[in-house]
């Protein structure tokens, strides 16, 4: 089954968490983190959180982002079960912090 690749802008809510995780690879640094997005719907602003994993060498280059800031990710849902309870998770595979000028020329 093909992953259907998506764009979320967000804020950061609280803090980015970071580990290191033993895979067949390796070990490998693992970032998590969550996402406050807004959506309009009939009329209505509803918030989504989306709690995020970032795997690898890009964990490096976020460890500086801070709780409230705007930023954009690009990546994937991943729905995993855990006993009798399923969580979804978004995979992301490039995330960029997007600067206050353009947050406000945004429509």
């Amino acid at each position: 089954m093909e992953k259907e690749m998506i764009n979320i802008n967000g804020n950061l809510v609280g803090e980015i968490r970071t580990t290191t995780i033993n895979t067949k690879e390796g070990d490998k640094e693992v970032a998590n983190f969550t996402i406050v997005s807004k959506k309009k719907e009939e009329g209505k602003t509803r918030k989504q959180y989306i709690y995020c994993n970032l795997y690898g060498e890009k964990v490096e280059g976020i460890k500086d982002f801070e709780s409230g800031e705007y930023i954009h990710i690009f990546g994937y849902f991943k729905e995993v079960k855990k006993d009798e309870k399923t969580f979804k998770n978004f995979i992301v595979k490039h995330i960029n912090k997007i600067e206050k000028e353009e947050k406000e020329g945004e429509i």
